[in-house]
């Protein structure tokens, strides 16, 4: 209803059903290959003849001048270097996860940003290839950002800064890219390719929020657009301004996977044409931002009374990604879910605390959810 309009999930947009979104991806595991990068670390991949994540990624750095670590950790923070099909989050209207985001290097198409249609004016290839091909929307997702830093490009990492800030629209973005740069990370992808990225000497920026404080403790306040609209919800975007707290029994806690980063989550709900919100979001190493206040109404549930009912929590990643759920983050979460049902009475069980799925036609969060260890963590928390 409020914030999900009828026929929001009846738009065709995908010819690949997202269960076959992990079977993506290139050769299979095998040999070793080791390369010299930018700088003096060194990045990793096993792999057997063929083509390869790492070379897809070498061969795009090679061709437009930058470095590779740095794409690299653009696409882990962005798919977790998987290729999801290209109606993981393609744009609709009032859907939660509608953001209009497209392959490993998350190009945008929606009515604010048109990164997918600059990747195709500057690359020559179609937007459909640059939607599909995993090789391509490499392609293009370096040639947009080798576009915005211009001919004279940083010869440190830190020189980059500027250039992911705006290619991911917002200096919380380039936060998650450079934490990811000075850790590392590694992984073995669903096609067997196992990556690492060694640590890199970097400097993550840090990102000022308002001095608003969340109204949970261990939260960062980041708020949501609201259009400053009175009156009935459905005047509001991207959620409803009225103290449910007065008229309104908070019941429900409503679990959900973004199917996009966690910078990428909160600057949609801060998307003037989104519609959308959830209350909380929370990130795979445990950082938890909130974007709706406890007592205002989110349209996160495609349900009226659950909105009116509930605190709708978002989690970062793929519902179809395994390893999405991180132990960081379900304990995060079973923190803040803690903490609402302490404060609001919200019984732990799975008739109050559920699946986004069980109120709305939607898969969400995906079967690799695990509600029992879930309730389990809270109660233990409470």
């Amino acid at each position: 209803m409020y914030g999900e309009p009828q026929g929001a999930f009846d738009v065709p947009v995908a010819t690949m059903d997202r269960k076959r979104f992990l079977k993506m991806g290139g050769a299979g595991l095998a040999g070793a290959a080791a390369i010299s990068v930018f700088g003096s670390r060194q990045l990793r991949a096993r792999t057997s003849s063929g083509t390869s994540l790492l070379s897809e990624f070498q061969a795009a750095a090679r061709r437009y001048r930058g470095p590779e670590e740095l794409r690299l950790a653009m696409g882990y923070v962005n798919t977790l270097w998987e290729m999801p099909p290209p109606g993981a989050s393609a744009y609709r209207p009032g859907d939660l996860h509608g953001t209009g985001a497209y392959g490993i290097t998350q190009l945008l198409q929606n009515p604010s940003r048109d990164t997918l249609g600059r990747a195709s004016a500057l690359t020559g290839l179609s937007e459909w290839r640059l939607k599909t091909d995993r090789a391509s929307n490499i392609q293009g997702g370096a040639t947009v950002l080798a576009d915005i830093a211009g001919q004279g490009r940083p010869r440190e990492l830190d020189g980059w800064q500027d250039a992911v800030a705006e290619y991911g629209a917002g200096l919380l973005y380039t936060q998650e890219v450079y934490e990811t740069l000075e850790d590392g990370a590694s992984l073995t992808i669903s096609s067997g390719e196992h990556l690492v990225l060694e640590t890199q000497d970097v400097s993550p920026p840090a990102v000022l929020t308002t001095l608003a404080a969340a109204d949970y403790g261990r939260a960062i306040w980041y708020g949501a657009y609201h259009n400053g609209r009175s009156g009935p919800c459905e005047n509001q975007y991207n959620y409803c301004r009225r103290n449910r707290e007065e008229i309104l029994n908070i019941s429900r806690i409503v679990v959900h996977v973004a199917e996009g980063s966690y910078s990428g989550t909160i600057g949609w709900f801060n998307n003037a044409n989104a519609g959308v919100s959830a209350h909380y979001v929370v990130g795979r190493r445990g950082k938890v931002g909130q974007c709706v206040r406890d007592k205002n109404i989110a349209y996160h549930s495609g349900d009226w009374w659950y909105n009116q009912h509930s605190i709708g929590i978002e989690h970062a990643g793929y519902g179809d990604n395994r390893r999405t759920w991180t132990d960081a983050m379900y304990h995060a979460s079973a923190r803040l879910s803690a903490y609402v049902s302490r404060k609001y009475n919200v019984p732990v069980d799975k008739d109050h605390i559920v699946r986004h799925r069980k109120v709305s036609a939607t898969s969400c969060p995906g079967d690799y959810f695990e509600m029992e260890r879930y309730l389990r963590l809270i109660r233990r928390y409470l």
